[in-house]
């Protein structure tokens, strides 16, 4: 099984592959479809035709949405098929499809498709045509805008260019003393007035783990206070262990002091840029984003009224807007959204350089796809699934993620991560790789006791423990298996390659057969494999994790199995079992038949273990080895490890990152089983295809 997971990847990049290498290729006439989509087309015309007639009195649509429309009035009881030609399509507003647009059923969907050897692009950005002027000694160009106009990113010859920010590099700290919600003072921050701040925003980091994005009301100067136009989700400044109390001011005209930065008031409508060295921008393609969502799918669930068998194949989404309606949600600013989605799917699709989202399954989808897709430097998380408790019960679920690559996300809020699964049961990440990400690679939130309220179970009587809400947490059942996690938690803290967090549904959720390597830089909590916060119930296994800070992390967990993992060449420590206080149950946590290879720091994190909480149930029967003539002590506690051994594990060739056990190896005798990651696998990305460079244009 793990073989076929494995190669699962490889087959969708090699599909993914054909289909890119295409772009660069002489472009075929059209394969027949039912409607066509062209940018030199019209929707007056019937869109029937790939290209304008000799006359020009007829051709293909000029607009997703006209094709959309022409689609409702055909009979659905077969494959219904529109193609989007190769240019770009700018949307000034998301193009809305509702259950009227849904397919005739599994085996008669309606697709939009790039045909063979042409890269249609559909953008959240408008184009700059006004010349911008500068004044004799100064670098910054400035220009006022149409009414109406609005920019939340700016992209110069298809690079994303820096939003005005003090400090340049870093952060200020905020106080600890008068630190509420909205407002916090500073000793060392805005070296003068800041005249514009409602117009600025506000990037505060109260944990290492989280970052919010924050509208301003004013900086007082002369207090050294700053407030905030809403309240963050936490005390900017709240104190105890991960709290830096970080923040930094974007958006005004005190800040703009460096090549690359802009800033934009929308009240005087005005524009400045300071251009890259040597760059005229009236010379330059000058992109403002201002659509965050490109594509939504919206059903009616509570009513039985869905989108069904809608397909989106080779179109690239680009260049969105980082922010959203508040109705819409946390997860409202993605490129494509579906919500009331059954059997719908995004495949060989390409995402790039998005100021939210990428595609995000935003409640009651289910058995949707995401799948062979390229998501690069998406602003937010690239791929979600989300539902909410209390307005019913949750409906998402059976949903696949699959054979995507996620890479240098986080390109506006750092703790964004790769995939992130919430409130949603019964769904597969399988064969996905994910690199250069600052925070976690592959995320499950479930939620805690204290964040329960009545509306989720209006029969459940207070007060709520763990035990009490599990059967009503939809997180459940799901799959993490496949996949490729390295060189993430490069940035924020308290994360992991794959990281868990919260009390779970009553299903066990399973990680499988991960291949996890470079995560962390040494200097905050970065963990291979991380369960967090009351989690319970994970299978853990056959997971190879090489070269993390921590290479295991149970946080408060109860009842998880770690078995037949190979956790190699850790920096801080292979394993760690801390309780925390509201662990008042046996956790009864199983560790055992894994392999622990020459970490360079300590073997145990060892935390209250006299408490009582019965964090372990069995830690036995693994294998341990830091190098010949390298003693170790094993027993995490007393009476853990009485039957594990220090040994060489005699991989293939570690050396050469093959981590196979040779038939002499002792963890056999152990009952641990063989892994199949190998030197070739982890070559492998090195002939997936690559996003084009930073300095292009769509």
């Amino acid at each position: 099984m793990v073989k076929r997971l494995w190669n699962r990847p490889g087959m969708a990049w090699a599909a993914w592959g054909a289909v890119a290498g295409l772009a660069f290729s002489a472009p075929a006439a059209p394969p027949k479809a039912d409607f066509h989509v062209a940018a030199d087309g019209r929707d007056d015309w019937s869109g029937r035709l790939a290209a304008p007639n000799a006359g020009k009195t007829d051709g293909p649509f000029a607009s997703l949405a006209r094709a959309r429309n022409a689609v409702r009035g055909l009979k659905k009881d077969r494959p219904i098929t529109v193609l989007i030609r190769g240019g770009t399509y700018r949307l000034a507003d998301a193009v809305w499809f509702g259950p009227a647009d849904s397919g005739g059923g599994p085996d008669a969907p309606v697709t939009y498709a790039a045909p063979p050897g042409e890269t249609p692009v559909l953008s959240g950005a408008w184009r700059v045509r006004q010349r911008l002027s500068n004044k004799p000694g100064s670098t910054i160009w400035s220009v006022k805008l149409p009414a109406g106009s609005k920019v939340t990113d700016l992209h110069l010859d298809g690079r994303r260019l820096t939003r005005a920010r003090m400090p340049n590099e870093g952060f200020f700290s905020a106080l600890r003393k008068g630190c509420t919600r909205t407002t916090f003072f500073y000793e060392k921050g805005p070296t003068g007035p800041v005249p514009d701040a409602e117009v600025g925003f506000a990037v505060v980091r109260p944990y290492q783990w989280c970052e919010e994005h924050i509208p301003l009301k004013r900086v007082d100067h002369e207090k050294r206070q700053v407030t905030l136009a809403r309240p963050c989700g936490y005390k900017v400044s709240p104190g105890g262990y991960g709290a830096p109390g970080h923040f930094r001011i974007e958006n005004v005209a005190a800040a703009l002091d460096q090549p690359g930065e802009w800033c934009f008031n929308p009240d005087t409508r005005l524009l400045h840029v300071i251009p890259p060295e040597g760059v005229d921008p009236n010379e330059a393609e000058l992109l403002a984003a201002a659509t965050p969502v490109l594509v939504a799918l919206n059903g009616e669930p509570g009513k039985d009224r869905w989108v069904e068998d809608v397909a989106f194949r080779g179109l690239t989404f680009a260049r969105t807007a980082r922010t959203a309606k508040p109705e819409w949600g946390a997860y409202g600013a993605s490129a494509v959204r579906f919500r009331g989605a059954r059997r719908c799917r995004i495949e060989a699709c390409r995402f790039v350089d998005l100021g939210g989202c990428g595609a995000t399954l935003w409640k009651e989808c289910v058995r949707c796809r995401v799948a062979g897709c390229e998501f690069a430097r998406a602003g937010e998380t690239a791929v979600t699934i989300f539902d909410y408790l209390g307005e019913g019960p949750p409906a998402s679920r059976g949903n696949v993620v699959d054979g995507n690559h996620i890479h240098h996300g986080g390109a506006v809020r750092r703790n964004a991560v790769g995939i992130s699964l919430s409130m949603t049961r019964g769904n597969r990440v399988t064969g996905n790789r994910i690199d250069h990400m600052p925070y976690s690679g592959i995320t499950a939130a479930g939620t805690r006791p204290e964040y329960w309220k009545p509306a989720n179970a209006p029969k459940l009587e207070a007060p709520f423990t763990p035990a009490k809400i599990r059967p009503f947490v939809p997180l459940a059942g799901n799959v993490v298996a496949g996949n490729r996690v390295d060189h993430v938690m490069q940035e924020m803290g308290d994360g992991g390659a794959i990281y868990f967090w919260g009390v779970s549904g009553p299903q066990p959720n399973v990680i499988e057969a991960n291949l996890i390597h470079d995560v962390g830089l040494g200097e905050a909590l970065a963990v291979g494999l991380y369960l967090d916060d009351q989690m319970a119930d994970v299978v853990v296994r056959r997971n190879l994790v090489v070269r993390a800070d921590w290479g295991l992390h149970l946080h408060g967990t109860s009842r998880c199995r770690i078995e037949s993992n190979v956790f190699a060449r850790t920096r801080v420590c292979d394993v760690s079992v801390q309780p925390e206080k509201y662990n008042t149950e046996p956790m009864l946590n199983v560790i055992r038949r894994n392999v622990f290879y020459m970490g360079s720091g300590g073997l145990y994190r060892r935390y209250n273990f006299e408490k009582g909480n019965r964090p372990l149930k069995e830690m036995d029967r693994n294998l341990y080895w830091r190098g010949a003539g390298k003693e170790l002590t094993l027993g995490i506690a007393k009476g853990f490890d009485a039957r594990s051994v220090v040994a060489d594990p005699l991989f293939v060739a570690p050396g050469e990152w093959d981590y196979r056990l040779r038939p002499d190896s002792p963890a056999r005798r152990l009952g641990i089983e063989g892994l199949a990651w190998t030197g070739p696998h982890l070559r492998r990305p090195s002939a997936r295809p690559r996003t084009r460079p930073a300095g292009t244009t769509e």
